[in-house]
């Protein structure tokens, strides 16, 4: 079309593409590597559920034909995991569908939309298409300010994104200051806790946005996903938890047809398949265990996670030692893009893969001592 940046939507034209880091096949074509790690999309590295991938087999067959509308079976699967009525389920293509129509049902232009300014950067995009005001909050110690963002709401504000653990630092929002921040902020105000790295936390003070809303707090929408913990990040599959007049306001709005018919026996599959996800999760303590305390024997400063996930402080430049790693075959994520220039975000990996990483970073780091 000619003239595309007079007829856009102002919004749209300012906005940057996301920046989803750097694929495998990306660093096969560009560096000519047959040997990739990829430590940096917080992918589960031990795969999909057996059982899933059984289920997704024999679903193969019926792909001609668009999924059930109402997804009845998987949305009752999702209901029963998070003890809620399946009222208060939407399902869609990976929760960042999820976090782009949260937007959709909430901001008009102008109004107020308060976030981290270290966290999914989704969230900021997601509220520009909107044409939403952003209010940024920064972090403190690398976690959520959750005094300061209760603080930061206005008569303008509609919605507020809450990150836990959050997306790039591993950190979490405790019960007791979500239960204050929920208390200060007006009901009319939509909260939105993402917990895609959910199933990774063992801090028993964890706050779980369901329980608050069990608790009536009408304005919390949960995020879940399978891309992680369930290791379906290719089929893009995930789910709102809201009340169930949101739910029923955020069906109008969705993609009519917006879970595959892979995705859809696969999540129900991975749900049942308790052992795998126990065994993921018990490798992901180790080796986030293992990797904090090797960043700290290395002279770096790692931030305590509960995803599975290490951010750490490598006191020196970020970029310089990503393409580095990058040069080995071993693809982590710089926090440049975030204004942390000296931070690595480095995905908890299988035992070999963690060892690699270490190993390499002993190895750059003597070249570092070369005179």
């Amino acid at each position: 079309m000619r003239n595309i940046e007079r007829v856009a939507r102002p919004c749209v034209a300012e906005l940057e593409d996301c920046d989803v880091g750097m694929t495998i096949e990306e660093v096969q074509r560009e560096l000519g590597l047959n040997e990739i790690t990829k430590l940096s999309e917080n992918e589960n590295p031990f795969g999909t559920s057996p059982r899933a991938i059984e289920a997704m087999a024999a679903e193969l067959p019926n792909v001609s034909m668009y999924p059930e509308h109402a997804f009845y079976d998987l949305v009752n699967a999702f209901a029963a995991a998070n003890g809620v009525p399946a009222s208060m389920i939407v399902a869609g293509h990976g929760s960042e569908a999820m976090v782009h129509l949260v937007p959709q049902l909430f901001v008009c232009p102008g109004d107020e939309v308060i976030l981290g300014d270290v966290t999914y950067g989704l969230y900021r995009h997601a509220s520009e298409v909107m044409d939403a005001s952003l209010v940024v909050v920064p972090l403190r110690d690398y976690r959520y300010d959750m005094e300061a963002m209760a603080e930061a709401v206005t008569p303008r504000t509609k919605l507020i994104w809450i990150c836990s653990p959050n997306n790039p630092t591993g950190t979490a929002v405790t019960r007791r200051e979500t239960q204050t921040f929920l208390d200060a902020v007006p009901s009319s105000v939509a909260v939105v806790f993402d917990q895609a790295y959910r199933e990774f936390v063992d801090d028993p003070d964890y706050a779980d946005g369901v329980e608050f809303l069990k608790q009536g707090y009408e304005n919390v929408l949960v995020l879940r996903t399978f891309s992680k913990a369930h290791g379906m990040a290719g089929l893009r599959a995930g789910y709102c938890i809201a009340a169930a007049n949101v739910c029923s306001y955020l069906n109008r709005i969705r993609e009519p047809f917006n879970v595959n018919r892979l995705a859809i026996v696969g999540c129900q599959a991975s749900l049942a398949d308790h052992d795998f996800a126990e065994r993921c999760v018990e490798n992901n303590r180790l080796g986030r265990k293992y990797l904090t305390e090797q960043f700290v024997r290395l002279g770096m400063e790692p931030v305590a996670s509960q995803a599975n996930f290490v951010f750490v402080d490598t006191k020196r430049d970020a970029d310089a030692l990503f393409d580095r790693l990058l040069a080995r075959g071993v693809i982590v994520r710089s926090a440049s893009g975030w204004g942390l220039t000296t931070c690595l975000r480095v995905t908890v990996g299988r035992p070999e893969q963690n060892g690699l990483v270490v190993n390499l970073l002993e190895e750059v780091l003597a070249e570092e001592q070369q005179p």
